[in-house]
C-alpha cells in the first residue's frame, strides 16, 4: 500500500509541475480542461486524486504519453544505449515540463551544440593528419 501512495505522490508531483509549467493559474488550467474550481487545489492538498482518472486526458493535453506521466522507463530497446546516452534521454525527457517553445529551443540549442563539436573535432583529426601526412586509414 505504501509503494501505491508513493508512486501517487509522484504523478501528483508530475502533473502539478506540468500544470505550473504550461498554464498561468490553476484556474487557467481547470476553465481549459473543463473541470470544476478548486480541483488543482485540492489535488495539491492531497484531498483528491481524481488525476489518477484523468491521466489519457492529460497525457493528450501535455503532450507526453500516459508511461510518462508515471515516470515509466522507456519500453523500447535501450540495451544498445550507452550510459552517457541513456543519461541525456532521461535529461530531455525531464524538460517535458518546459513550454513546447523552450523544448524547441532546447533541442535546437543541443542539435547545434553537438554539430559543433563534431565538425571542430573532424578539422582537428583533418588538419592533424595533413602535418603527419597520415592519411586516413593509416
Amino acid at each position: 500500500m505504501k509503494k501505491d501512495n508513493q508512486n501517487t505522490e509522484r504523478i501528483r508531483s508530475r502533473v502539478l509541475s506540468l500544470i505550473e509549467a504550461e498554464y498561468e493559474s490553476d484556474a487557467a488550467f481547470e476553465r481549459a480542461v473543463g473541470i470544476p474550481d478548486k480541483t488543482v487545489n485540492n489535488w495539491r492538498r492531497g484531498r483528491s486524486s481524481s488525476f489518477m482518472r484523468m491521466l489519457p486526458e492529460l497525457a493528450e493535453r501535455f503532450r507526453v504519453n500516459v508511461g510518462e506521466l508515471m515516470d515509466v522507463p522507456l519500453r523500447r530497446d535501450t540495451s544498445e544505449l550507452s550510459e552517457e546516452e541513456l543519461h541525456l534521454l532521461h535529461l530531455y525527457r525531464r524538460s517535458r515540463t518546459m513550454p513546447e517553445k523552450m523544448r524547441h529551443a532546447l533541442r535546437e540549442t543541443l542539435e547545434k551544440t553537438i554539430t559543433l563539436y563534431i565538425t571542430s573535432y573532424n578539422e582537428v583529426k583533418a588538419n592533424t593528419r595533413k602535418k603527419t601526412g597520415k592519411r586516413s586509414g593509416e
